[in-house]
This record gives structure tokens, C-alpha cells and sequence, in this order.
């Protein structure tokens, strides 16, 4: 019966999609759109990017075990630590939190599915061509990027790293942060706007909240990195010298990538955190403690988050009243943390306690996560800094914090849901075995690195003199017992995947809602429609007339693949030959433009449209009245805000810190701004002027202002050119040694790419008013949410032309 059962779940050996038609594996795993199955290709994924990074970090460990060994060359040495930390923090941690997010988030709000399933698989897609491109480096001439994870500049410039691989680092990075930008979106809509009927803002299970709380970091920090990578790209494949002048060099590269780097310790810790405060009220039978008091915390951790990462950069001379901010703002995120400590330890006490697996691993994680918290408020200390910063006892306070919180926390997470995903119980001593030695492991490799606090990091070899031979072979030991011990679970996995005992739907006995469906689930997630009564959530069965169950199928696409696939193949290009770079481009634009299709016809309008049109009883606030689609356009908007602040902060910054700076009109003919700015003000008012008229039913004057809009975009987009190429005739190119002209093209381009990818999408309406497709599915809607994109890159055109011509 339970093979039956799995079966028709689409977890058997048949697949079905549309009309229960028979899928090929290969189609189900390249084109799906399902959040369960997104969420099991985000594990599978991050786990080999685990075992790409543990293997580097192992090579490391034996290079270190003794003094001047040479069993690695610097080179390769520096290589290791590069991608190892990067494909770890960025390829590994954060991708199995959001394998649990993407499969339980839409179930534990009793949702059928994301509110974009597409762009679901697109930020999937992109993730996983990032990481490839990260590790087809390796295999270029000259290796991978060797300048470090933070990709500190001047390093980070051709200059230093001349090599390609480095270059492809930096478009691998890019990749991620276009994947985190579309998943963060999708996650703010999807609990916004998608949860059941009477399930309120409070009631979120805490893995829910942990999960908010990280993409709203993500919203603000991500953006900061793509646009000091933006800026790299410039720098290395242009010319430009942002990060290698004087005027800029590495405070302005710090500036921009620690306003995400540290954020993204928490982005890291807070899915864990989330899972283990559902866990441990599970295996201790009690209510989590203190609960909303719990949820201060993590707000309040969230926003220090923010505003403490120029504690990285004590000893980079900046201003001491902006170095004695960040000293106090560092030693207050420890007390919401510990507030969340505090409350787990109490929910226990007096709990019947159950040591099983995924409690031991929650119990870890909290045991670890107290050293490594306690480690880190010495580097909170400008003046302990000085002496720990770029030191050992810094890598082990990081891995205390991001190893051991955070993936203990992620493994507890994964012994928890084990049984729900699959309908089967994996191996108790199995999983036992894992977390003893996980932990001694663990303790072996990362405690030592306090007692040799004063080896410096970054180094790849040592003399025998400096008695740090004995504690680096404790740890490389320690690294050989933590590393193959996590064969235990792949093997405990992949062993109960098959054998192990039918788990039922609730094993654990808990009372979040992903524990009210079967195991697995079915493909819309419940067998009728959610609702929330108290705190308790009900199923309304399907009525005679089909009513109380929209039964969500899975949609297969190919397009998100595709899209992310072309720049993939370009990226490469630029590694090889202008023929890739070309097949790559087209790539894209063929899958760019059949996504525009499916739209066109309404091949989506029924699975993507999941949202409930009645809110009548359902919590609203803050979004009442806000279309999804509308919403998400909002969301992407203000990443993309911070994405254009970092870019014109840096502006900013290199023209303060420069002591001749070329005034507007000394460089530009302000004829050709003030047309292109003119035409862009006017392309967004015509476009107004097309809603207002779809609106009131005049389809002739819908088509007439759409044909303003796109004339006036074009328009904006000739004279920009023009504005380029009178430039060039004068002399100044992208590389000219000016960094005035240097920041306009920068700028200027990026803002180009927005309009060019914004006109495909006024073609996209004016096709849909010239067939009568206009009031088809949710298309005047989708039109208002644009509207703010359009508006928001005509207020970008004025920006630049004050900052750019004016001034």
C-alpha cells in the first residue's frame, strides 16, 4: 500500500504532470516547477557542493598538518581556502537551508505551492550554473581564484590575479546573487500573501520565521555584493580600476562586501535557529519558551546584523567615531542571542526529554554555538582586534559559529524532515554514530585553532620552530575523523530511502502543519483546502461539485533551466571564444522570449495564479490590497534600490576621497542627457497612460500609448548610445584613466541592461492589447506591477543626471 501510496505522490517510479500524463525523469528533475521537488534538487545540489568544499578544506588540513610541507604549492594552497570558503558559505550552507525552506515553508503555511513556481526553478538554476562556473575554474589556464573567500582588492584585480579562473569566480558569484534575488522574492510573497485562512502572523511556525527573517537580510545584503562584484567585472574584464585606485583600492571593495559579508553569518544561522526552536519543544513534549519574546530576539539580532559588519574592518584605519559605533553595536547582537539561548535551555527544563537524532544535533548545536558566540565578543573589542584579527583563533570562532550552529542546526532539521520527505524512518544508531562523531571531529579540528591563536591565517606553510606542528595535526586529525564521519549519513540516507521502516505521517508526534499531511506529501499538499481555527488547522474536504481543493499540478518549464543555462555558456565564452560568449547569448534570448510566450498564451495562468482572491478573514497586514504579483515586483524593487545605492555610494565614495574630480560638463554634452532623460520620463507616462486606458476598456488607446512608451524607451536607449559614442570620439573609453568617466559607464550600462530588459516587456504588452489579450488572466495587473519597475528606473535616469551631468 505504501508504494501505491508514494506512487501517486509522483515519489514512485512513474511521474505525472499535467492530467496524470506519464514524465520522464529526465523532464521531472530539468523542468519541473514544484516547490517539493525544487526543494529536494536545492539538496542534492548543496550536498555535492559539500563534498566539493570538504574535500579542498581536507587537502588544506594535510598541508598544515607539519611545518614546511610541501604537499600543496602556495598556489594551490590559496586556491583551496578560496573556493573552499566561497563554494561552503554560498554553495553549500545557505542552499540546504533553503532545501528545507522551498519543501516545507509552502507546507507548513498551508500553501499548495510558491507564489512563482518558475522563478522557483530559475533561482534554483541559477545557483547551481553559479557553482559550476566556480569549479570550472580549476580547469582553466592558470587555476581557479586564488585571492581569498573575501576577495580582498587590490587582490581581486587582474593586476594581481590575472588569470581567468578568477573571472569566472567573480560571474559565478554573480550568478548566486541573481538566484538569491529571485528566492528572496519568492519566499517575502509566498508567506506574505499565500498562507491558509485564519493562520496569523504569530502563529508562523519558528522555522517560518527563521526563514523571513534570513531572506529579509538577504534583501538588504546580497544586493551590497552584486554590486561591488559588478564593479570587480568592470575592473577585469573592462579595465576600469575602482578596486586598484587609491581613491577606492580595498576599503571601497570592503565597504560593499562585508555590509553583506556579515549579515551573512545570520543569513547562515537563522534558518538553523528555526529549526532547532520547532525541534526542541518536539523532543521535550513543552511549548516553545517565551515565544514572542524569542521572535523580538530574532528581529532585533537581525537589524544589529546590519549595522555592526565595519567591525571586520577595525584595523583598516577608517574614522575612530565610526570604529567605536561598531565596537558597541557588536557586543549588543550578543544579547538577543543570548535572550534565544536562554529560551531553548528553559523549554527544555522540565520537558520529557527524547535523546533522539535530531535533538542530539539540536543539543550540539546550541553547545557550539555558546562557544563560538562567547569567542566572537572579544573581536568586538577594537582593541583586542588588534591583536586576534587575521589570526587563527578568528577561523575557529567563524567555524564555531557557521560549521557548528549552523549545520549541526541544518542536520538536526534533516533527521527531523527525513521522515516526512521520503515516508520512512532512516537508521537511529546510524544517526547516533554520525552526531558523536561529528562532534568529536568537530571539537578536534576547530578547538585547537584558540590555542594557536597567534598563527597568523592566510599562510600556507610554517618553520618548526613556532610549536604549531603539534596543534595542527590534532586538528587535521580532528578534520579526518569529522570529514568521512559524514558518510555515515549519506550512507544512513541512501540505505532508508529504500529500506527503511514506513514512518507514518507523524512520527515525531509534533503540531506544525507539515505534520497534518502524508509522508511524502501529496503534490498540492493537502487533499483539500487549509484552513486555520484557533490554533489549530483544519482540511475542508472536496466538495461534490469540486469546490475546497484547487488542485495544483506540476507545471514543467524549460525555460528556467535555459535562461540560467545561456549566461552559463557566455561566461564560459569569455573564457574561450567569442563563439561560446555568442551561443550563450542566444541561448538566453530564445528562453527569455519563450517564457514571454508561455505568458502570452496563459499557460501558467491557472498554476502560478495559487493566491487566495478572497482575504475576507485572512490577515492581510501589511500587504492589504496588494496583488502578488504586484507585491513581488515591490520586493524586487527595493533589492534593487540597495543594488543601485551601493553602486552610486560608490560614486560617492571614489569622489570624496579624490582630490580633483571633473565637474558634469567639463566631460558630457548635457543635450544627450536631458533627451534621454525626457524620453524616460515620458515612456513611464505614456505607460500610465496605457493601464489608465486598459482600465477603463479603451483597447485603442491602450495600443497607442504602449507604442509611445516603446518609441520613448527606444528613444532613451539611441541617446544613450549616442551620448557613449560622443564620448569615444573625444577620447574617453570605459578604461580611460578617469574615474569619472570610469563610474558613468559603470553605472550607465547597468541601468541600460534594466530599460533594454524592460522594452522586451512593453513588446510583451503591446502583443498582448494588439490580440485582445489584454484582460486575459491577470494581465492589467501585471502591467501595475511593471509600472513600478518603469518608474523606478526613470528615477534611477534622473539620478544619474544630476549625478553624472549636473554636478
Amino acid at each position: 500500500p505504501r508504494m501505491v501510496e508514494e506512487k501517486s505522490h509522483g515519489y514512485g517510479h512513474e511521474e505525472h504532470g499535467h492530467g496524470g500524463e506519464r514524465v520522464s525523469l529526465i523532464k521531472r528533475w530539468l523542468f519541473t516547477t514544484n516547490h517539493k521537488d525544487v526543494g529536494i534538487q536545492y539538496l542534492v545540489t548543496s550536498l555535492f557542493f559539500f563534498i566539493v568544499g570538504g574535500t579542498l578544506a581536507l587537502l588544506m588540513r594535510v598541508q598544515l598538518s607539519q611545518p614546511l610541507n610541501d604537499f600543496l604549492d602556495a598556489s594551490a594552497y590559496n586556491q583551496a581556502v578560496t573556493n573552499h570558503g566561497l563554494l561552503m558559505v554560498l554553495w553549500f550552507l545557505s542552499p540546504l537551508a533553503f532545501a528545507f525552506a522551498n519543501y516545507f515553508v509552502p507546507i507548513q503555511i498551508g500553501a499548495r505551492d510558491m507564489a512563482f513556481p518558475r522563478l522557483n526553478a530559475l533561482s534554483y538554476w541559477l545557483l547551481v550554473f553559479g557553482g559550476l562556473l566556480m569549479i570550472a575554474s580549476f580547469f582553466t589556464p592558470g587555476g581557479a581564484a586564488d585571492f581569498g573567500w573575501t576577495i580582498y582588492a587590490p587582490l581581486n584585480t587582474a593586476v594581481y590575479t590575472p588569470q581567468v579562473g578568477a573571472t569566472l569566480a567573480g560571474a559565478g558569484i554573480l550568478m548566486l546573487t541573481a538566484s538569491v534575488t529571485v528566492g528572496t522574492v519568492n519566499f517575502i510573497v509566498t508567506v506574505a500573501r499565500l498562507r491558509a485562512k485564519g493562520l496569523k502572523w504569530i502563529s508562523l511556525p519558528m522555522f517560518t520565521w527563521g526563514i523571513m527573517f534570513t531572506v529579509a537580510l538577504m534583501w538588504i545584503g546580497f544586493p551590497s555584493l552584486m554590486a561591488g562584484v559588478t564593479l570587480l567585472v568592470f575592473d577585469r574584464v573592462f579595465g576600469t580600476a575602482f578596486f586598484l585606485a587609491p581613491e577606492g583600492g580595498s576599503l571601497l571593495w570592503d565597504h560593499l562586501f562585508w555590509f553583506f559579508g556579515h549579515p551573512e553569518v545570520y543569513i547562515v544561522l537563522l534558518p538553523a535557529i528555526g529549526a532547532i526552536a520547532d525541534i526542541i519543544p518536539v523532543f521535550s513534549r513543552k511549548p516553545l519558551y517565551a515565544k514572542k519574546v524569542f521572535l523580538g530576539s530574532l528581529a532585533t539580532a537581525s537589524i544589529l546584523a546590519v549595522v555592526v559588519y565595519a567591525h571586520h574592518m577595525f584595523m583598516t584605519g577608517i574614522n575612530v567615531v565610526y570604529r567605536e559605533v561598531h565596537n558597541i553595536t557588536t557586543e549588543m547582537i550578543s544579547i538577543p542571542f543570548g535572550v534565544i539561548t536562554i529560551a531553548l535551555i528553559a523549554t527544555m527544563i522540565g520537558g520529557a526529554i527524547r535523546f533522539s537524532t535530531p535533538m542530539l544535533f539540536a543539543l550540539g548545536s546550541i553547545a557550539v554555538f555558546l562557544i563560538g558566540g562567547i569567542s566572537g565578543v572579544f573581536n568586538s573589542s577594537v582593541a583586542l582586534d588588534k591583536g586576534i584579527r587575521g589570526s587563527y583563533w578568528v577561523v575557529a570562532h567563524f567555524h564555531y559559529v557557521m560549521v557548528g550552529a549552523s549545520l549541526f542546526g541544518l542536520y538536526a532539521a534533516f533527521y527531523y524532515w527525513f521522515p516526512k520527505m521520503t515516508g520512512r524512518m532512516y537508521n537511529e544508531a546510524l544517526g547516533k554514530a554520525h552526531f558523536v562523531l561529528s562532534m568529536i571531529g568537530f571539537n578536534l579540528l576547530y578547538g585547537p585553532m584558540f590555542f594557536f591563536a597567534e598563527m597568523p591565517r592566510r599562510i600556507y606553510t610554517y618553520l618548526p620552530d613556532t610549536g604549531w606542528g603539534f596543534w595542527n595535526m590534532i586538528a587535521t586529525i580532528g578534520a579526518f575523523i569529522f570529514g568521512p564521519s559524514q558518510l555515515i549519513m549519506f550512507a544512513n540516507f541512501l540505505y532508508s530511502l529504500k529500506y527503511g521502516e514506513p514512518a507514518g505521517n507523524n512520527p515525531w508526534g509534533a503540531w506544525t502543519y507539515e505534520w497534518l499531511t502524508t509522508s511524502p506529501p501529496p503534490e498540492h499538499n493537502f487533499e483539500g483546502t487549509p484552513v486555520v481555527e484557533g490554533n489549530k488547522l483544519k482540511v475542508m474536504p472536496i466538495t461534490a461539485d469540486g469546490g475546497g481543493n484547487h488542485h495544483h499540478v506540476n507545471a514543467f518549464s524549460p525555460w528556467p533551466f535555459l535562461i540560467s543555462l545561456g549566461p552559463f555558456v557566455a561566461f564560459l565564452g569569455l573564457a574561450t571564444s567569442p563563439l561560446i560568449l555568442a551561443i550563450g547569448v542566444v541561448i538566453f534570448l530564445i528562453a527569455a522570449f519563450g517564457w514571454l510566450y508561455d505568458d502570452y498564451r496563459g499557460k501558467f495562468n491557472l498554476i502560478e495564479i495559487v493566491e487566495r482572491d478572497n482575504d475576507k478573514d485572512k490577515e492581510t497586514w501589511p500587504f492589504s490590497g496588494i496583488h502578488r504579483v504586484t507585491l513581488g515586483m515591490w520586493a524586487f524593487i527595493t533589492g534593487d534600490f540597495v543594488f543601485f545605492t551601493g553602486l552610486f555610494g560608490a560614486y560617492i565614495f571614489l569622489r570624496a576621497n579624490s582630490s580633483w574630480w571633473p565637474s558634469g560638463l567639463e566631460l558630457h554634452n548635457p543635450v544627450f542627457g536631458v533627451i534621454a532623460v525626457t524620453a524616460m520620463l515620458a515612456s513611464a507616462a505614456a505607460f500610465y497612460a496605457a493601464i489608465s486606458s486598459a482600465r477603463k476598456g479603451d483597447l485603442t488607446a491602450t495600443r497607442v500609448a504602449l507604442v509611445v512608451s516603446i518609441i520613448a524607451a527606444v528613444g532613451f536607449v539611441l541617446f544613450t548610445v549616442f551620448e557613449y559614442v560622443d564620448l569615444m570620439f573625444r577620447g574617453f573609453t570605459i578604461n580611460s584613466p578617469i574615474l569619472a568617466i570610469q563610474s558613468f559607464f559603470a553605472v550607465s550600462l547597468v541601468h541600460l541592461a534594466h530599460v533594454i530588459a524592460g522594452i522586451a516587456l512593453l513588446f510583451f504588452f503591446l502583443a498582448k492589447a494588439l490580440s485582445n489579450r489584454i484582460y486575459v488572466g491577470h494581465t492589467i495587473t501585471s502591467m501595475q506591477a511593471f509600472m513600478v519597475y518603469w518608474g523606478f528606473l526613470a528615477a534611477v535616469s534622473v539620478a544619474m543626471f544630476q549625478a553624472f551631468y549636473i554636478i
